[in-house]
């Protein structure tokens, strides 16, 4: 792994005998999860009103955009207000998000976006003849509008971002160089968005294998791990009446374990609750952020708790 060049900085706090001891390091994973990834902003803010300080973040995919954009500004409030800049740039129009958004009815989830969009006739051409379906350019615009560098050594605090390797099959952590091309390595959506091309390495999301990177986040025996997991309840399944909704359901449900498995491994877990917001509903920000807070909340006392211990 990377070295980072910053010197770890601990709280003292007073013990029950008077001495000063140091105050364990926070360290968050944050999730996958699209549009569903701003209710990671919600976890922040109040992290931040209660001056917890975060002492390295460790993202995969969306949770990689949001853990990014923290890791260089230290302040959730200013990450709001470049997604709701986003919401409003050509580039996010341009991308098309926004009226795949307006045309969806009941599909509620990323798996069966992927459904609606491949059963069309011009989609599947796309799927055949290029590595996306949407535009590589017009997401790197994206993401300059949202973390603004490219220089990792720009980040105030460690920042490491989960990507998956698709030529060997292994999650590849990224934590130095271009900035940006590790984001969107790192949230690059198979066959949504293209992979990225980096060393001799074919790299596409990070959740493919590492949906919730704890093990990345921090030393599980010197640190206090939060991880904020924000994949969609697992709910029951309406009838199956082809085969590709079979391969999408079993998927959903793969990644599903896949993530609360990975969770598991946090000494705190949050879970923002963000209903029926689908991965690509960026526009429903005040939704996702609203869920952030209000699982964070409620696991303060159990924050405070745990570093104080």
């Amino acid at each position: 792994m990377d070295q980072y060049p910053y010197q770890e900085i601990q709280c003292p706090v007073k013990s029950e005998m008077g001495h000063m001891k140091p105050q364990k390091a926070v360290c968050l994973a944050l999730g996958h999860g699209g549009a569903r990834c701003l209710a990671h902003i919600g976890v922040l803010q109040v992290l931040q009103e209660e001056k917890i300080r975060v002492s390295r973040i460790a993202g995969t995919s969306g949770g990689a955009i949001v853990g990014s954009m923290f890791a260089l500004t230290l302040d959730a409030l200013i990450i709001e207000e470049k997604f709701r800049e986003l919401i409003e740039s050509e580039p996010y129009e341009r991308m098309g998000l926004s009226r795949l958004s307006r045309s969806r009815d009941i599909e509620t989830n990323f798996w069966d976006q992927i459904s609606t969009r491949i059963k069309g006739t011009v989609a599947m051409h796309i799927a055949q003849s290029r590595m996306s379906i949407l535009k590589g350019d017009l997401y790197v615009q994206c993401l300059e509008i949202l973390i603004g560098t490219r220089d990792f050594l720009r980040c105030r605090l460690p920042f490491l971002a989960l990507a998956t390797d698709l030529t060997t099959g292994l999650e590849v952590p990224l934590s130095s160089g271009d900035l940006i091309e590790a984001v969107r390595a790192s949230s690059a959506i198979p066959g949504f968005l293209p992979p990225v091309n980096r060393e001799d390495h074919l790299l596409a999301d990070g959740a493919i294998c590492c949906p919730v990177p704890v093990c990345y986040a921090g030393d599980p025996e010197k640190d206090v791990i939060i991880a904020v997991e924000v994949s969609p309840h697992l709910t029951r399944q309406r009838e199956h009446h082809n085969a590709l909704e079979i391969m999408v359901r079993a998927e959903e449900i793969n990644l599903h374990h896949l993530s609360r498995q990975q969770t598991r491994q946090a000494d705190i877990q949050i879970h923002p609750d963000t209903g029926t917001v689908s991965w690509n509903e960026i526009h429903r920000i005040e939704e996702a952020v609203a869920a952030g807070r209000a699982a964070a909340k409620k696991v303060l006392p159990e924050i405070h708790r745990i570093i104080q211990n």
